[in-house]
């Protein structure tokens, strides 16, 4: 008669297995994590390398304008309103209300420019960074995306700083309300931009050049081919007047 012969476990060699096992899956799970760390970075760098690493952006114009034109790439408008502001600046605020739409329009003829500079004029001795702030990230915004000469999406941002302007002297708007006015606007790429004030000193710059010139009174500071013109008192029609009368 056959008897049935029981399997005598080694308890030692069971804790073995189930020590194997437990590290086998602790390093499945380390290198999933390990993996995860990776491709976020990747991604992170990749969503914040749309400005490159050059404290001196490469979208604006010899004399450091932000231009907006409808003109072929490489030819000179016949007419160029030069507008210098501060997105602090309540009377700056008030311009791009009463002249803003007006400018863009004009901007659609090849033969009209709208060149902007922003500025870092109301910070009030480094009491505030407000001026220094929206300006970097404006920066931010064209270098991010204005390199092809589209400036669309930086003056849709440009625009919705005025349209958010805080109180002047304040703090003004935070890293991160910047990066969502970007983002709203169509900006990606630009968080680390913001936060590490990417182009803070070459703004100073020409903050500091502007602010020296002789024809500087405040903002915002419009001429038109170089003369300064009083287009705070003009009529849209007076200003859409003088700019294609230049234009032609």
């Amino acid at each position: 008669m056959t008897q049935n012969r029981r399997t005598v476990v080694d308890p030692r060699q069971a804790e073995r297995r189930r020590s194997l096992i437990f590290k086998i899956g602790a390093a499945g799970v380390l290198i999933a994590v390990a993996a995860g760390i990776a491709v976020w970075a990747v991604n992170s760098n990749s969503e914040d390398s749309s400005t490159g690493a050059s404290a001196t952006p490469t979208v604006v114009t010899e004399d450091g304008f932000i231009r907006v034109s409808a003109a072929p790439k490489g030819t000179e408008p016949k007419a160029v309103v030069s507008l210098v502001e501060d997105f602090q600046c309540p009377a700056c605020q008030a311009f791009e209300t009463r002249h803003g739409a007006t400018l863009q329009e004009l901007a659609k003829n090849p033969n009209v420019a709208v060149d902007y500079k922003p500025i870092i004029f109301l910070d009030r001795g480094g009491q505030t960074e407000f001026s220094a702030n929206t300006s970097n990230a404006s920066m931010c915004v064209a270098e991010a995306t204005g390199k092809t000469g589209d400036m669309s999406v930086w003056l849709k941002f440009h625009n919705l700083l005025f349209a958010n302007q805080q109180q002047e002297g304040g703090p003004g708007p935070s890293d991160d309300q910047l990066r969502k006015f970007a983002e709203e606007a169509g900006a990606t790429g630009v968080s680390q931009c913001i936060k590490d004030d990417q182009f803070g000193d070459w703004l100073s710059d020409q903050s500091s050049s502007t602010m020296q010139d002789s024809g500087f009174q405040g903002t915002p500071w419009v001429r038109l081919n170089g003369e300064t013109i009083d287009a705070m008192n003009m009529s849209t029609q007076q200003l859409t007047d003088a700019v294609n009368g230049a234009a032609k």
